[in-house]
């Protein structure tokens, strides 16, 4: 699922929720609820190489919808523990994906079923049409709830 709708679709938590510990709990939970809806998203393998303009679009994309939908909310704490814990299951996923495999297989040989079962929670398709509208029904009803 896409940066972008990650981040949308967690403001509603940092809206009425107060406690940003608790915030950042419900977002992470909720962001592995979100990855069992068909989606689409950016597939690096599917690139020479990492699609890092693509990515850092994606992520700038959510900041800014953000701002837009939150406001003068925007830079407070709820909000941000939202938009963080709406993200962090794949932001360690990309740290996990980056590291060196002697480094995984030596030092952290008990994160990796971790890391595989949220590749495998993944409800993916690769028609970008299907898999957007998923995600714009899942912003549109974020949106609503702002």
């Amino acid at each position: 699922m896409l940066s972008l709708t990650h981040t949308i679709i967690s403001l509603p938590f940092g809206a009425y929720m107060d406690n940003p510990w608790l915030i950042l709990a419900a977002t992470t939970v909720f962001h592995f609820f979100a990855d069992t809806i068909l989606h689409w998203n950016i597939y690096p393998a599917k690139f020479k190489s990492y699609p890092y303009a693509l990515v850092g679009l994606d992520i700038a994309s959510g900041v800014v919808a953000a701002w837009l939908l939150t406001g003068s909310q925007f830079l407070t704490i709820p909000i941000w523990a939202a938009i963080i814990g709406g993200n962090l299951p794949d932001i360690l996923q990309a740290l996990w994906d980056f590291l060196d495999k002697r480094i995984k297989d030596t030092y952290l040989p008990a994160m990796k079923p971790i890391f595989t079962w949220h590749d495998r929670l993944q409800l993916e398709t690769a028609s970008p049409a299907i898999g957007l509208l998923s995600q714009g029904i899942l912003i549109a009803t974020a949106i609503a709830l702002i």
